[in-house]
């Protein structure tokens, strides 16, 4: 799963990158400008399957976290065609907005105004979709008025979603049926992704127990566009991430901050976009392994290496809250607990999984 990280220049959005990835914010490289970067989902649950199975090597889930360079500071100006091809290739998108004051950091806009530089952005990403609808639009059109009626169904959802781009909404709100997503999802629209706004603050803002949070301004926005948002200051984050980890607790502590940025958002990143955990176990490696949820343990089977899925047999099944319950499989097992299941079941968040299989 791959994170987009966008905002204006001077948001805030590297500091973002660097709390998620702990990958300092070094110059961008390559022809796209851009940094690339790994986090690590928090999941404390695999420490204990790997003490009980006594593993040498602990693996947990994780995310590309991409940061291209900053939105121009003016809606419709346009944006980099190699940003837009980057930020196309994410599933989750997290748009940084500036509310801090810092003289010595200067806004791309003069005075800050998150609430200008949300709409900006917001607009941003509409103009960029409608442009895409606006392309496509005219080659199924032609194609279709030359007697390939077999667009009638494209046609359709292309002309429903640009209208409703025209009238400002996003196209996660629209309410488009299972038909008409299958055919703009292969566009990559902006607008289809998931979202979180981090709302950048003051250092000194109490943002830690229920302080200082995001405005119910831009909350409403954001739940109208169906994205999540969040409150943070990147600057104490980023203080966060050079803090020996021995005492970075004391260091919260003394802040009030229960959650770092890094927990707060990769674990909502999670939740949005539909993805649960299971995990597998052995003496070499116990891993924490993300997949949507629905998936079966077939296709689960195929998310630990094709080979397991090839000769899928049967998996041993049992949850981690039995586990933990009991203290061992043997213990598991003598309460019933655990469970051989084929490759249609559908695999629930915190299954303990061993794949019977046979190549």
């Amino acid at each position: 799963m791959r994170i987009g990280i966008i905002g204006l220049g001077q948001s805030g959005k590297s500091a973002l990158f660097y709390a998620l990835t702990g990958q300092p914010a070094e110059p961008r490289s390559g022809k796209h400008r851009r940094r690339l970067g790994t986090a690590y989902i928090p999941e404390p649950r695999v420490d204990l399957v790997a003490r009980l199975d006594g593993s040498a090597k602990i693996s947990y889930p994780q995310m590309t976290v991409i940061d291209p360079e900053g939105f121009p500071p003016e809606s419709g100006k346009g944006l980099n065609a190699e940003l837009l091809g980057l930020v196309r290739e994410t599933e989750l998108l997290s748009l940084v907005i500036r509310a801090f004051d810092d003289p010595s950091v200067m806004h791309p806009k003069g005075a800050v105004n998150g609430l200008r530089d949300l709409d900006t952005c917001f607009s941003d990403l509409i103009i960029q979709d409608m442009g895409v609808l606006e392309g496509r639009l005219k080659k199924v059109r032609k194609e279709y008025d030359r007697g390939k009626k077999t667009l009638q169904r494209e046609l359709d959802a292309i002309e429903k979603a640009y209208t409703g781009l025209e009238d400002g909404n996003f196209l996660s709100k629209l309410g488009l049926n299972n038909i008409e997503l299958q055919q703009l999802i292969p566009l990559e629209l902006l607008t289809l992704k998931e979202g979180i706004v981090v709302w950048n603050v003051n250092e000194d803002a109490e943002f830690g127990r229920g302080g200082v949070g995001v405005p119910e301004e831009i909350l409403s926005k954001c739940e109208e566009r169906g994205w999540g948002a969040g409150a943070a200051s990147l600057k104490i984050e980023t203080e966060i991430m050079e803090i020996e980890s021995s005492d970075r607790t004391a260091f919260l502590e003394d802040l009030g901050i229960v959650e770092t940025i890094q927990d707060r958002f990769l674990t909502a990143a999670y939740k949005r976009l539909g993805l649960i955990t299971f995990f597998t176990g052995g003496s070499k490696e116990a891993a924490a392994r993300q997949t949507p949820s629905g998936t079966t343990a077939y296709d689960a089977a195929g998310n630990v290496h094709q080979e397991i899925q090839r000769g899928f047999i049967r998996a041993e099944v049992m949850s981690f809250g039995d586990l933990e319950e009991y203290g061992s499989v043997d213990a598991v097992r003598k309460a019933g607990r655990y469970r051989l299941e084929k490759k249609e079941y559908i695999v629930q968040d915190g299954d303990i999984i061993h794949f019977r299989f046979n190549v």
